[in-house]
């Protein structure tokens, strides 16, 4: 299998490589680290091909921690009723694990793109939230990035 996956993306253009790469870091529950296996398993050199689906995945970080901070504002300016459960749950969650593992951790089960933007939203400090978060998409990446290359060099 990686045999042929190394075969068909080869017959990409580079650029066009990385451009796949790049997307699949974007894309919530594929993000870096399904981006940097990907990317080491079709034959991209494996700090290239982490770093871009790193990137890849800051952009959507990015992007998540925007909206939902948009979210957070709009829903502020318009509360007039309590707290909903989930709010509570997710801020009971956060208070007793903290931002640092609930980020690390929160990959396995949801986004991390989801992640953050459930986690601003909720009105969780926004600068913890993308320190942690940056971190928790790095850490995937290099350690997927790293079983990638150890599948290459298994299957070679």
């Amino acid at each position: 299998m990686v045999e042929q996956l190394n075969a068909f993306v080869s017959s990409w253009p580079p650029a066009l490589q990385l451009l796949a790469v790049f997307v699949i870091g974007i894309i919530p529950f594929l993000e870096s680290y399904v981006g940097a296996g990907v990317g080491v398993l079709a034959g991209i050199p494996v700090v290239l091909a982490t770093t871009v689906a790193i990137v890849g995945n800051l952009v959507a970080l990015g992007v998540a921690v925007w909206l939902g901070d948009r979210a957070r504002r709009g829903v502020t300016a318009r509360r007039q009723k309590p707290e909903s459960e989930r709010r509570k749950k997710i801020i009971a969650r956060v208070d007793r694990y903290g931002v640092p593992v609930a980020s690390l951790v929160a990959p396995t089960l949801m986004a991390i793109s989801l992640t953050a933007f459930a986690m601003v939203t909720a009105g969780l400090n926004r600068q913890q939230v993308i320190v942690w978060q940056a971190i928790t998409v790095v850490v995937w990446g290099v350690l997927f990035g790293a079983l990638g290359m150890g599948l290459v060099s298994v299957a070679t």
